[in-house]
Parts: C-alpha cells; sequence; structure tokens
C-alpha cells in the first residue's frame, strides 16, 4: 500500500517529478560517461606510454665498472613474484672507477645487450634505420649518421682496452634525438668478449606483471641488494600520472555532481512533503506510523533513484561514443575504439543509487516527525527556527580557521595546520550554512531596495520563510562555485609555474645544432646573422668551445667530493676544461646570468679577462683576480699515460686569462660546470676560432611560427655542410597546454553540470513555492500592484538565493583557496577576482532563468479565481 501510495504521489505531481528524474539523472549520464571515458582514455595513453617509453618498469644495476650483477642475485630477481621477464645490460667502460677512463674519454658510451623482445623496448633500440647488431656490428647515434656521412654498412674502428681496437660494421642508425649523440650499441655477448668480461651483467632491464608494484618490486630489489642503483623511469611515470591524475580529479568532481544530485532530491522531497502536509496528516489521523510516512518518502525516492539510474546508464553509455571525437581534441590521445568495463560502472550507478537513497533519509525522518494537527492546519512553512548554538559554534570555527592560517603564515608554516585550518572551514560551513544563508539573504534584501522598493524585503522574506528549501539549493550554488575557484586557479597556477619552469629550462626553445666534431669548424658567423634578421626571432649563438688543460692548478683546491677528473701533464696535475667565446650582451637579453662577484665586462674579456661559474671557482679553487693558465689539447699528446708538449715552443703557446667575473651558472649548460668563458673577439684573435656550435632561438609571435620555421629550415637546407640537425624543445610546452585544457574542460563541464542541476531545483522549489504562495501574490494584484512587479518580486527571490550562495562560495572558496596553495608552499596570498567576479555575475543570472518560467505562470493565473477559493 506505502509503495503504491508513493508511485500516486509522484504521478499526481508529474513536473516537479520529472524535473528531479532529469537532474538526477544527469548525475547518472555523467558518473557513467565518465568511466568508460576514462577507462577508455586510460588504455589508449598506456599504448602511446609504451610506444613513446617502452614496455618495461625498472632498470636496476650499477654505475660502475667493477660491479655487476651476479649469478644468483639475478635468479632470485627473476624469481620475484611480480617480475615477468629481465634482459640484461653490459656497460664495460662505466663510472668514476674505470682504468680506462682517460683513453676512452673522447669515446661514446659503449653498451651492450641481446635481441630479444624486452630489449626492443628501450629507447636505445628505437631506429630510424637498419636492425640490431649482431657480431661486429654496431648501432650509431642519428647525429654521428648524418656528421660523418654515415650508412648502413659503414666501417668504424673502436678501442677495447685491455684488447686492441676492432673494426664493426654499421647495423643501425637510431632515431633523432637531442640526447643521444654520445651512446653506440654492440651486441651483448660479443662486446662482453671484446673487453674481457664474458658473463657480466651491469644493469638489468626488467618487465613486471602489473605497474602498480613497482614500489613492492623495488624493496624487494634492495633487499637483494641495497648498493643497487634503481631507474624506475619516472618520466614514464608522470606521464601515465599525468592522465592517472585526471582520473582523481575526474572521481572527486563525480562525487561532486553526486552530491549535487542528492541535494536536489533532498529539495525535492522536502517540496513533495510540504506540498502534501495534509494527506500525510490525514494518513497519520487514520493510524499510520511515523515510520510508514518515513518508508513512503523513502520509496519515492528509490523510484526516482532507478529510473535515473537507467535513464542515465543508456544516455550515459551513448553520450560517452558521442563525445569520443571531442575528449581526443581535448585530451590530445587518439581513441581508436571505446573501452567498457562493466564492473566499474555498475559499481558506479549502485554508488549513485545509494547516495541518492541514502539523501532521502531526512526529508524522510522530518516527515515522521511531522505532527498531525498542527499540519492539517498549515500547509505552508514558516520561517525554520535555528538553535542558538549552531550559529554560535559556525562563526567561532570560522575566525579559529582564519586565525590559524594568518598565525601559520607568519610563524609556523607547517602544512599540517594549513589542512587542519581548512578542515575547520569546511566544518564550519556546514554546521552554519542556514544561518549563513540568512544573513546574506537579508544583507542582498537590503542592498536590492533602491531597484524594487517595498518589495525588496518582501522578497527577502519569502526567501528566509522557503529557506528550508534554498539551503539544498543554495549548497548546490555554493558547491559549484568554490569547486570554479578552487579547482581553476589550482589548475591555473600549477600551469604557470610548470611553463616558467620549462622556460627557465628552455627559454630558447629551438635549437640549431652544427652537429661538429670539437675539432672541425661549425657553423659561420653568417648564418647566425641570417637567423638573427628573420622578423619575430629573438637567438643566441653559442661559439665552439676549445679543449684546454690548466698549468697552475693547485690539486690542494679540491674538495673532497667533488667528481674531478685530473691529468698527468708534464709530470703535474692539471685539469681538461673547455675554453669557449661568450657573447654576454646577446645573451643577457634572452637568458638569465646571475653574477656572483666581479662584473662581465666586454673590454675586460678582450684583453684576456675570463669568467667561471661559482661550482667551478669552488671546485677548481680559482678566486676572483687570479689568473688561470692554459694550454690547448693541440700543443700536448699521450705518452706512456701522460700527457707532454709536443715540441719546444708549446711551453710557449701557454696563455694566463684573469678571472673578472663569477656567475652562479652558465645558461647553456646542465649541471655542474667547470668551463671557462672568454669573449669571441679573444677567442678569434688567439685561437682563429670563430664559428658556431649551436644557435639557440625562440619564436617571440606564435602567430608566424609556420613562416619562420619554414625560412629556418630554407636557410639550413643552404648550408653547405649537411650535418646541421634542427631540435624544437617546445613538445613539453604543447603537452603542459594539452593537460591543462584537459582538466580545465573537465572542471568546467562539472560546473556546468552542477550549475544546471541548481537551476532544474531552483525551477522545481519556486514553481512549488510560487504556487503555495498564488494566494498572496493575487491579493497583491488585487491591491493594485502589476503583473510586471509580480515577475520581478518572484525574480528578485530567485535571484536572492542563487546570489546568497554565490557570495558564501566566493568568500569560502578563496579562503580554501588559499589555505590549500599555502600548503603547497605557495610564498604570497591570492584573491581570485577574475573567477570571483564571473561567479558574482552569473549566480543571480541562474536564479532569474530558474525563476522565469513558473514566475510568467503565476501572473496568467486569474486574480479572482485565487481569492475566491480563499
Amino acid at each position: 500500500m506505502i509503495f503504491s501510495l508513493a508511485k500516486n504521489f509522484l504521478i499526481s505531481r508529474k513536473s516537479r517529478t520529472i524535473l528531479s528524474i532529469i537532474g538526477i539523472s544527469i548525475g547518472f549520464i555523467l558518473l557513467i560517461s565518465s568511466n568508460i571515458l576514462m577507462s577508455t582514455l586510460e588504455k589508449s595513453n598506456e599504448d602511446i606510454i609504451k610506444e613513446k617509453y617502452g614496455d618495461y618498469d625498472i632498470i636496476a644495476g650499477y654505475q660502475t665498472s667493477s660491479s655487476f650483477i651476479a649469478g644468483n642475485e639475478l635468479a632470485k630477481i627473476n624469481k620475484l613474484e611480480n617480475v615477468q621477464t629481465t634482459t640484461p645490460f653490459l656497460y664495460p667502460y662505466i663510472g668514476n672507477d674505470n682504468p680506462y677512463k682517460k683513453e676512452l674519454e673522447l669515446q661514446p658510451m659503449y653498451v651492450g645487450l641481446k635481441d630479444d623482445s624486452l630489449s626492443r623496448e628501450h629507447q636505445f633500440t628505437k631506429l630510424s634505420k637498419g636492425d640490431l647488431p649482431g657480431e661486429a656490428e654496431v648501432v650509431i647515434p642519428y647525429s654521428w649518421a648524418k656528421a660523418k656521412n654515415l650508412k648502413i654498412g659503414s666501417k668504424l674502428t673502436f678501442p677495447f682496452p685491455p684488447n686492441k681496437e676492432k673494426t664493426v660494421l654499421v647495423s643501425g642508425i637510431m632515431k633523432k634525438n637531442e640526447h643521444l649523440h654520445s651512446v653506440v650499441l654492440f651486441q651483448y655477448d660479443w662486446l662482453a668478449n671484446a673487453t674481457s668480461q664474458n658473463g657480466q651483467i651491469t644493469t638489468l632491464m626488467i618487465k613486471l606483471n602489473d605497474p602498480k608494484m613497482k614500489g613492492e618490486v623495488i624493496n624487494q630489489l634492495k633487499e637483494i641488494d641495497p648498493k643497487f642503483y634503481i631507474d624506475r623511469q619516472i618520466k614514464m611515470d608522470k606521464e601515465r600520472e599525468q592522465l592517472g591524475g585526471l582520473k582523481p580529479i575526474v572521481q572527486g568532481l563525480n562525487v561532486a555532481i553526486l552530491i549535487g544530485s542528492a541535494l536536489l532530491l533532498i529539495s525535492t522531497l522536502q517540496m513533495s512533503v510540504q506540498e502534501r502536509k495534509k494527506e500525510l496528516a490525514t494518513l497519520r489521523l487514520l493510524g499510520a506510523k511515523k515510520t510508514q510516512i518515513a518508508w513512503l518518502v523513502i520509496f519515492e525516492s528509490v523510484m526516482i533513484a532507478f529510473a535515473s539510474a537507467i535513464i542515465g546508464l543508456f544516455i550515459g553509455i551513448g553520450s560517452s561514443f558521442v563525445l569520443k571525437s571531442l575528449v581526443t581534441n581535448i585530451s590530445g590521445i587518439v581513441i581508436e575504439d571505446i573501452y567498457i568495463e562493466w564492473q566499474p560502472i555498475l559499481y558506479s550507478v549502485l554508488l549513485g543509487i545509494s547516495m541518492t537513497i541514502a539523501a532521502s533519509i531526512i526529508p524522510a525522518i522530518l516527515a515522521g516527525k511531522l505532527p498531525p494537527i498542527q499540519a492539517y492546519r498549515q500547509s505552508i512553512d514558516t520561517e525554520p527556527k535555528t538553535r542558538l548554538i549552531l550559529p554560535i559554534i559556525s562563526v567561532f570555527l570560522i575566525l579559529v580557521s582564519i586565525v590559524l592560517t594568518f598565525l601559520n603564515y607568519i610563524k609556523i608554516h607547517d602544512i599540517k595546520i594549513y589542512i587542519l585550518s581548512a578542515a575547520i572551514l569546511i566544518l564550519s560551513l556546514l554546521t552554519g550554512i542556514s544561518f549563513l544563508l540568512k544573513c546574506a539573504v537579508k544583507i542582498l534584501s537590503f542592498t536590492i531596495r533602491p531597484l524594487l522598493k517595498q518589495y525588496s524585503l518582501l522578497a527577502g522574506r519569502n526567501a528566509i520563510r522557503q529557506l528550508r528549501r534554498s539551503i539544498q539549493i543554495a549548497g548546490v550554488i555554493m558547491l559549484g562555485v568554490i569547486i570554479s575557484i578552487v579547482g581553476i586557479s589550482v589548475l591555473t597556477i600549477v600551469r604557470d609555474t610548470t611553463e616558467e619552469s620549462i622556460l627557465n629550462q628552455y627559454p630558447l626553445s629551438h635549437v640549431i645544432d652544427s652537429n661538429s666534431e670539437y675539432d672541425e669548424p661549425g657553423l659561420p658567423l653568417s648564418f647566425y646573422q641570417q637567423i638573427e634578421d628573420i622578423p619575430g626571432v629573438k637567438s643566441v649563438p653559442v661559439y665552439k668551445d676549445l679543449l684546454v688543460f690548466t698549468q697552475n692548478f693547485d690539486e690542494s683546491n679540491i674538495q673532497k667530493n667533488a667528481k674531478l677528473m685530473v691529468y698527468n701533464v708534464n709530470n703535474k696535475k692539471e685539469v681538461m676544461t673547455g675554453l669557449q667565446g661568450v657573447d654576454f650582451q646577446k645573451m643577457k637579453g634572452s637568458l638569465p646570468i646571475k653574477v656572483v662577484d666581479g662584473s662581465i665586462d666586454t673590454q675586460h674579456l678582450n684583453q684576456g679577462g675570463a669568467v667561471i661559474t661559482e661550482y667551478g671557482s669552488k671546485v677548481l679553487g680559482y678566486k676572483l683576480g687570479d689568473v688561470i693558465e692554459l694550454i690547448s689539447d693541440t700543443e700536448v699528446t699521450f705518452k706512456e699515460s701522460k700527457l707532454e708538449y709536443k715540441n719546444e715552443n708549446s711551453k710557449k703557446q701557454i696563455f694566463p686569462l684573469k678571472v673578472v667575473g663569477i656567475i652562479k651558472d652558465y645558461p647553456m649548460e646542465e649541471g655542474p660546470d667547470i668551463g671557462i668563458y672568454t669573449s669571441p673577439a679573444f677567442m678569434d684573435k688567439h685561437f682563429k676560432a670563430n664559428t658556431l656550435s649551436e644557435i639557440h632561438y625562440k619564436i617571440k609571435d606564435k602567430n608566424f611560427e609556420s613562416d619562420i620555421e619554414n625560412q629556418v629550415d630554407t636557410l639550413i637546407g643552404n648550408q653547405t655542410s649537411s650535418k646541421v640537425i634542427l631540435y624544437n624543445r617546445q613538445i613539453e610546452l604543447e603537452t603542459l597546454s594539452t593537460q591543462f585544457n584537459q582538466r580545465v574542460a573537465i572542471l568546467l563541464s562539472c560546473v556546468i553540470l552542477i550549475c544546471l542541476l541548481a537551476m532544474i531545483g531552483l525551477m522545481n522549489g519556486m514553481a512549488s513555492s510560487l504556487r503555495e504562495r498564488s494566494k498572496e501574490f493575487a491579493t497583491i494584484r488585487a491591491l493594485g500592484s502589476k503583473t510586471g512587479n509580480i515577475i520581478r518580486l518572484a525574480l528578485a527571490e530567485g535571484a536572492i538565493i542563487t546570489l546568497g550562495g554565490g557570495i558564501l562560495g566566493i568568500l569560502f572558496g578563496s579562503v580554501l583557496l588559499n589555505q590549500l596553495l599555502l600548503s603547497l608552499d605557495s610564498e604570497s596570498i591570492n584573491f581570485p577576482w577574475r573567477i570571483a567576479l564571473i561567479c558574482f555575475i552569473s549566480t543571480p543570472i541562474m536564479g532569474i532563468i530558474a525563476t522565469l518560467v513558473p514566475a510568467m505562470y503565476l501572473s496568467k493565473q486569474n486574480i479572482l479565481k485565487e481569492l475566491s477559493d480563499s
């Protein structure tokens, strides 16, 4: 009987029931479609990651030439439960302990590998031409092939100490890669034999059964040998997490949508109870129990939930196919087929139904507690009585949260306190939403008095009278505003910070590499001038450097832990470094150069001055004003494992440079740098070194990017040398932009859906509220008020409710945003005024749109009929 009554009650209010089902169905549609699309994106992205980085998970082993993975260690690793397969790598001359490092100083890194399915997943093995090496064969970098005009089948000779040199054939050429220019590949067993390291394994490439178990396997590897160096493929994980990072965002927003749907249902059921007070009271007077009344309301929610779930399931699956191309454009990931995992979808549907039914408990309990006599005599709510203790607690918690945040910002600087402050603020919102909304409504009704004159107070009073219904609607609005402010602001700040980091690392996004040997001329200055003359290009030249040895190095200055290699030059320990001409004036305009001591003066550099880095100063021991004596590597030669002057004239080729400036870092070098820098004019005068190793440039106006790139390609093609290679470093920025667009699109979609839910709820609520108060409005019209005033009064009421929720959302969202940013080490307080302004303008418009239809319907009602019915 109760189920039948619930069904009849829903049918009797078809319009409200349909709006409720539509609103809650939106939550289910988003839940189902996002689940399917995320699963599809994950699968497609995983395929792309495997293609880009390889289908493996860990590389473990050593970075020294004296340590190898023993046979028993290899057996233990292969027996680990989560290890699927492994393949060995041999690095015969790796590490500072390599006894043949001096002989191989100018040689590339030798890598031995096997030609199996797993080794083919490594980036080394991604070839542009040819095959992996067999016996007496080698794979070379792309830059080598272009610089030396090498082809498949070309012959090269390499030293293999302690054994003799061997000649090998080129079997393959790697793909173009700026970072793979000094690695050559040999067949594993052949290289082991050539270097007398048979049976040795330097590192092991590992593929797991489940990548999620990587942390556990790494711990197990550390137990086998704590000295293992482990490369856990962080870049691969980060790229996987970039999409995987979307999953918790999408799941969190799905929960927010479900909460909005639940609030909508609560509002709907409360309206249902309000409108049927007399019917419920009659049932109570006829003997119905409180629990039966409560179950009546719950059965209504069950029917709404299942109807919404069925609609959401079918539309959600269908919309996944419709949105496939849109998701591809937003994510940048090509989706071939939609991938549906039924088990998570089932769990999502059950979660949505459970939350929807759980949301009905509050109005069900209120309906059961309704006094039958009072309900029978009164059909319209009075202003709800708020317990005094709750507003006091709410205000107290707000003050505690703000004071804690301020004190932590000024003195303590503890991340946990910011998180605690945010939790306290959310708790204050939950306990005092009714009080806070009432205050906002009263302030707004006073503010808009000049617009509606005597009706402003009536609009505010009506909004407060319907506060029990308005709380849920305002809550949904607040939810949307807080998500907008916190979400978009955090994403924007993260995007800007990451972009700044990338630009600091690569301030000039394009690199033209001469790809020439150290003893060969590079690009002519005329070529640089042609690049510089292209409109919209900002460029910096990098001159060829000269290999030099110090002649007055004091070994006692070497720091204890400094990784510095010294050479025996005429029975004295010296350091090999690079001497390079630098156009500091040109560089300052595009790259950050921080002077730690002294100055960078071109005139002093032309007269024999030098600039070194702060790291170089500490490691080499040279200070400001010191003189560094240098000799070119062309004036010395190896004799019996030591360097000696070529002839008597070489002693006269020692030249002094005075340190006139110390800089923090040299922008063109990554990591520790002991280079010595002077002016291009000095290098040209004394060493005839006036060609360029590289040209770094960036395009100032993206609108002309395509034209500029075509002009650069033409200039490169006109060079007599075919060695030149162009690298584009903008890929990271493009990836960042794509990731930002993904998250913002998802976030805005969810906010729009939340706003839609709020509008549906408000439309439903206002229709019910205005219908209940039709006699009041009829009386106002009978007293001479115009129809337009009645409409404005209703619209003002709707605008006050949504604007009140919007203002509270802006205030709470801004505080929560700063608490979150401060917990992430932000150095300043931020107010998202752009987003706040958009929310401030859009929230009342939402209220007006949602109220317009019910208000227009009310204005057309027959006055005499409404009054005669009273």
